[in-house]
């Protein structure tokens, strides 16, 4: 899992339609939740070939919610 803080990189990834123009990796889904281990807001960027449930289901990632997923 690709976990970042930065809102300013997800908006960006959203309007290039899930170009993650600094990986090159495209990415399908953005969960946003509270991190278990600081309280703050983090940003899970879920790739192709991955599980798109992988954020909503791990135990350190809290109130997660998609933000935005690829049709």
């Amino acid at each position: 899992m690709a976990t970042i803080n930065s809102r300013k990189i997800v908006d960006q990834i959203i309007a290039a339609n899930g170009i993650d123009e600094e990986g090159g990796e495209e990415v399908i889904k953005i969960v946003q939740y509270n991190n278990q281990f600081n309280g703050g807001l983090a940003y899970g960027l879920i790739f192709r070939g991955m599980d798109r449930m992988s954020y909503h289901n791990a135990p350190a990632c809290h109130n997660p919610v998609t933000l935005w997923e690829k049709r």
